[in-house]
């Protein structure tokens, strides 16, 4: 598979008393498209960007309410508030695709 970025996951850990941490992950070589949608509502045009992720090393963790962010990313983490200043999303869906010629994690973010 093509790579054409690398990128940054925070992976959310959740402890027993409710409270998150995060993991940083740093992935070197991934797939990076950002796609813009749009839909007419009665309150007018509404637009969004999806993003689409493909992770080549397949012990990377990733899962739905990690963030992503695109190339390498220096903060270390506690809430997402420190992430201010950087362009982020959150992910919606990780799919393990461990099958195939070219197994791979598709991250799909919003």
């Amino acid at each position: 598979m093509l790579d054409n970025a690398s990128c940054t996951i925070y992976h959310r850990i959740r402890n027993d008393a409710g409270h998150d941490t995060w993991q940083k992950v740093y992935v070197p070589k991934c797939w990076w498209f950002c796609d813009t949608k749009s839909s007419v509502t009665e309150n007018g045009v509404k637009t969004g960007d999806i993003l689409y992720v493909r992770i080549f090393d397949m012990s990377v963790p990733v899962n739905k309410d990690d963030v992503i962010v695109k190339g390498y990313c220096p903060v270390d983490m506690s809430t997402l508030k420190d992430l201010s200043g950087y362009r982020y999303f959150k992910v919606t869906s990780a799919n393990h695709n461990d099958f195939g010629g070219n197994p791979h994690i598709k991250v799909v973010a919003v």
